[in-house]
């Protein structure tokens, strides 16, 4: 059946950078910001500040308020009001008291508050209108009615929500016991295009139309309740919003988030400042946050990750490898150390760039690729064993060379700067078979292919050799690398991995038949199946977890993508299918490109493709580690079925990616806040619990993942045609 390629198009892609005391403006005691153009203003301990391009300048002139306004810069220096231009101030009017907030009207009239009086600007001079209640803090005028002027709104910090009225100026109260506003500590308010009133409190947010109807905040399906400290709306409508749980926008009516960690330095957002370009500044107790956004298409996004790769992952022979940081989230700090999984992570990286490769011709995926592989390749030359594979190798100048558990680190005969990692597992191998099937068959010259098919028959022979087994240098079989159908059949031990281990082996059995020809590894596979039903062990090799452990959902769909590609015999094709399509079904509401594009691949079934290309979308450019904390979201739906496990409760369906953990495919996507201990309040006990489960902890700003997640699913997708851009 011909599939439709998706095009998702050009999606807006957010990305960040981060204003620290390092910069040289003491961040903690920022009152104020504003944009001019693209250039931030910062006003601190009454100093005025510019920021452009990574660099800071301190202004000449000190001021106690910035206000953005129809594309005018404006400052309260002292008891002036100026306008602010390439960081010269100059005075546009003089009061008794500093100026506190400015309201450009809808139609067009320009008002004033000082900390005592309300103000409009009549034929350029400023006209004092009222005086006003104890700590004024915001104003929003709608227009400059002449009858009774019930469209000029102030909010008090301690008096609440005002409206002027009356032909003798005066101020009605909004009160909460009779209106639907939520407190009388109001922080922010800002008039929409329809005329509207938006009010934030330290309880929320109302909306108000003028008369007697409110729309609570309790309204919105997933407004944070708590306070909203400060508000922009932009002259096309978009809104942003400060609270004490991060930044939300209100852009194309979708609500979306900007917390604490990957956007943020801190929950509490005081201020917040957008420039024409949609530039967010958000001012927090650690730091300002500037968010910014492109317009990027998928192909461009992979590009982006393709350096990425090469940049920041890629260590000694071409390893592929998590990025541990010196420096909170900076990428250009750190080092690459060995993982214990070093050739899966290579493979799935390997297989990538294979894709990409006969996707687009692209002489440095060759390369990338090529590179890999042999780094692959050489973890199972470096044991002395033939055929079998070590987990990882390092060098004499690489940290901790000579430590860690000598009954598993061993040091290369022919090299005694370099040593092996051994006790190998399935996870290894997996990592293997895929990668060196689909570089064979995408990649790979004669020559290559002869190499390949030598060594994957090589570890195959070691495998069935052993038992169905990987047997280390010392003679034991290694924990996991266990294929034994004995074990997996008749040992209860063995019920959780029956399913991935016949997968597996049955994956391995394929793979090389397709790359020898040697139909001796054929007749295994059909032993297999016949006298010990691991197809049957296949038909639902997944064992539903409650979502919590998510190891073998990497390795099962990196397997049964092989094996369902190489097996000739329909009838086998449908098993596997089955065990597939339940697989697939179970894990849809994670949402994962990965899952998602496998899936496709192997199918002629809806495969959820616009949510893998959203997913795509979603994820952040730098794959950073970040601590996470989503708890206070209002959208969120509680999975309780892992009590039974003795395990805390979960979401039930996982946030957006941009606001995920950053984990691999084998971490948990449906944790919700991390490295947020600070924050929210979690009992030790299942800090530690949870600890044991990939990607539900070490959320600290130190580390960067490996960017398969993106590259290979984006890859697989254009090469099946399935993404088309």
């Amino acid at each position: 059946m011909k599939k439709s390629a998706l095009f998702l198009g050009e999606f807006r892609q957010y990305d960040k950078e981060f204003i620290t005391s390092g910069n040289g403006i003491d961040v903690e005691k920022v009152t104020s910001v504003a944009f001019e153009g693209e250039t931030l203003y910062a006003v601190c301990n009454g100093n005025v500040f510019e920021y452009y391009d990574k660099k800071v300048k301190k202004l000449s002139f000190k001021a106690s308020a910035l206000f953005s306004r129809n594309g005018k810069l404006y400052a309260a220096v002292g008891n002036s009001l100026c306008e602010v231009k390439n960081g010269k101030a100059k005075k546009i009017a003089e009061f008794d008291c500093p100026v506190v907030d400015i309201s450009v009207a809808l139609d067009g009239s320009f008002w004033i508050i000082t900390e005592n009086d309300l103000y409009l600007n009549d034929n350029k001079e400023f006209v004092q209108v009222v005086d006003l209640p104890e700590e004024t803090a915001c104003l929003a005028a709608l227009d400059n009615g002449a009858k009774y002027a019930e469209t000029v709104y102030v909010g008090s910090k301690v008096e609440g929500l005002m409206s002027m009225k009356g032909k003798r100026r005066h101020w009605a109260e909004l009160l909460p016991n009779v209106t639907g506003v939520s407190s009388q500590k109001i922080n922010c308010i800002q008039i929409d295009a329809l005329g509207h009133l938006w009010v934030g409190s330290d309880e929320g947010l109302n909306i108000y139309d003028g008369k007697n109807y409110w729309f609570n905040g309790s309204d919105f399906y997933s407004v944070p309740d708590g306070a909203f400290n400060d508000m922009f709306f932009a002259p096309d409508g978009k809104k942003y919003f400060a609270t004490n749980t991060g930044v939300i926008t209100l852009i194309e009516g979708k609500i979306s988030y900007f917390s604490y960690g990957a956007w943020l330095m801190h929950p509490t957002v005081t201020k917040i400042a957008v420039s024409e370009k949609g530039t967010i500044a958000a001012v927090t107790p650690r730091g300002i946050s500037l968010i910014t956004h492109k317009y990027m298409t998928l192909e461009e996004k992979a590009n982006h990750f393709d350096e990425f790769a090469v940049k920041y992952t890629t260590r000694n022979e071409g390893y592929q490898v998590d990025r541990i940081l010196t420096k909170y989230g900076d990428l250009e700090s750190g080092w690459l150390p060995n993982s214990d999984n070093d050739g899966l992570f290579t493979g799935l990286y390997c297989a990538s760039q294979c894709f990409r490769y006969k996707v687009t011709g692209d002489e440095k995926a060759k390369a990338n690729a090529k590179r890999a592989v042999e780094a692959m390749i050489k973890l199972t030359e470096v044991t002395g064993k033939p055929g079998f594979t070590a987990r990882a190798t390092r060098y004499s100048d690489d940290p901790y060379f000579g430590q860690g558990n000598r009954e598993e680190w061993h040091v290369c005969e022919d090299n005694p700067d370099c040593e092996w990692l051994g006790e190998t597992s399935s996870d290894e191998m997996t990592g293997h078979y895929f990668a060196y099937g689909i570089y064979y068959d995408l990649v790979a010259d004669k020559k290559e292919k002869k190499k390949i098919a030598e060594v994957v028959k090589k570890i195959t022979d070691h495998i069935i050799e052993n038992n169905f087994h990987l047997c280390d240098v010392d003679g034991v079989p290694t924990t996991w690398a266990n294929w034994e159908p004995e074990l997996l059949n008749n040992d209860d031990r063995w019920y959780y991995e029956r399913g991935t281990n016949s997968l597996e082996i049955l994956s391995f059995l394929i793979t090389t038949y397709h790359v020898t020809g040697d139909k001796k590894y054929n007749e295994v596979f059909d032993m297999l199946i016949k006298k010990y039903h691991y197809a049957m062990n296949c038909i639902q090799y997944k064992c539903e977890d409650g979502h919590v452990a998510h190891i073998d959902d990497q390795l099962d769909f990196t397997n049964i993508y092989p094996l369902i590609m190489y097996t000739d015999n329909e009838a086998h094709k449908e098993i596997f299918k089955m065990g597939l399509t339940h697989h697939w079904e179970y894990e849809r509401v994670e949402r994962s490109p990965m899952w998602n594009i496998v899936y496709g691949a192997l199918t002629n079934n809806n495969c959820d493709i616009e949510n893998a290309a959203i997913s795509l979308s979603e994820m952040n450019l730098d794959l950073v580690c970040w601590p996470m904390y989503n708890s206070y979201r209002k959208d969120l739906i509680w999975d309780t079925e892992q009590e039974e496990m003795g395990i805390p409760p979960q979401l039930k369906y996982p946030l957006e990616y941009s606001s995920r953990a950053i984990c691999n495919y084998d971490g948990n996507q449906f944790v919700c806040d991390s490295g947020a201990e600070e924050f929210v309040y979690i009992n030790s006990k299942i800090v530690n619990r949870t600890a044991t489960l990939p990607g539900s902890s070490g959320a600290n700003g130190m580390r960067t993942v490996m960017p398969y997640n993106y590259l290979l699913p984006y890859w697989m997708g254009r090469y099946h045609e399935l993404l088309g851009d």
